[in-house]
């Protein structure tokens, strides 16, 4: 074994992870844009085509205006609304006792393979899996597994635990795909 990390996260970690995927991370921040153009453009179809349909009344005017009042505020208020409907999936999955996050694992690091043990599992993985690993400035390493998925290493434990340049050398020799924020 090379490395051996100990993991505790948090219902903030899990949320910062989910801040930084959508807001600060160049794959997060295309979907946001994504999303943002489509149902801007939706908005303007739908406020279009009722228009159209209805003819230009009184009401269908005030209707279509506030249709686009709404769009305006979704788009100023999209990343409160986005951040909100994180914490509210992570409060209701904690009500059945499902988190989405494992608060407590074991990784360890060798040659070959990474395994992660929890309290209901233990689970073997190469190197391969991992799309991209992306440090976070003095906060994170996340080790993604998928294009929203991830390892998330809190950056204070692990420099408790280990040097984190070696370990930052060791994942670049097994994934090309750095990045640094």
């Amino acid at each position: 074994m090379l490395f051996l990390l100990n993991i505790n996260l948090s219902e903030a970690d899990y949320l910062d992870f989910n801040k930084f995927h959508s807001f600060e991370s160049v794959y997060g921040k295309k979907l946001i844009n994504k999303t943002r153009i489509i149902f801007v453009l939706a908005m303007l179809i739908l406020a279009t085509i009722y228009l159209l349909v209805m003819g230009l009344t009184t009401f269908s005017v005030i209707y279509a205006a506030l249709l686009l009042l709404f769009t305006l505020l979704y788009m100023v208020f999209f990343k409160k609304i986005l951040i909100w409907n994180v914490k509210s999936q992570m409060k209701r999955l904690k009500k059945v006792g499902k988190l989405p996050f494992d608060p407590v694992s074991t990784l360890e690091f060798y040659e070959d393979k990474m395994v992660e043990i929890t309290a209901l599992q233990r689970t073997e993985q190469s190197y391969s899996i991992f799309e991209r690993i992306c440090v976070v400035k003095n906060r994170y390493i996340l080790l993604y597994k998928s294009s929203v998925a991830a390892y998330i290493l809190p950056l204070a434990q692990i420099n408790a635990q280990i040097n984190q340049n070696d370990f930052v050398d060791f994942l670049s020799a097994k994934c090309t795909n750095v990045e640094y924020y």
